[in-house]
């Protein structure tokens, strides 16, 4: 009789994953996106998560790529169920590379759930 192998279950995908994520789509998968840290965040009425990635442009740099990601960033309405991206702020930027910080805060009406 065949052993039944337990099957991984599916990992929730965090906000930090998720930004990330459609940071890659926003750039139409020419960057790669590597989380740097997560650090918790809180203020007295809100909480949540402050995000560092380093976005990294694949190939060779085209002209206007990176530096019209950096504009794309402030603006881009980041769909993240239960949560909302407060800021978004480019930090460093090179020709091939976004140095960006991001806060998700948990929304206080929509609950999050998992992915």
């Amino acid at each position: 009789m065949p052993v039944e192998q337990a099957r991984p279950k599916a990992r929730p995908r965090s906000p930090g994953s998720l930004i990330a994520s459609q940071i890659e789509a926003l750039a139409g998968n020419r960057v790669t996106v590597a989380m740097k840290h997560e650090r918790p965040w809180a203020s007295i009425t809100f909480a949540g998560t402050r995000h560092s990635f380093a976005v990294d442009w694949q190939g060779t740099a085209e002209p206007d790529g990176i530096d019209n990601l950096a504009k794309a960033l402030p603006d881009h309405a980041f769909a993240i169920p239960g949560y909302f991206v407060a800021d978004i702020l480019v930090t460093e930027q090179s020709d091939l590379r976004l140095l960006v910080e991001a806060l998700s805060i948990t929304d206080p009406v929509e609950k999050p759930r998992n992915f």
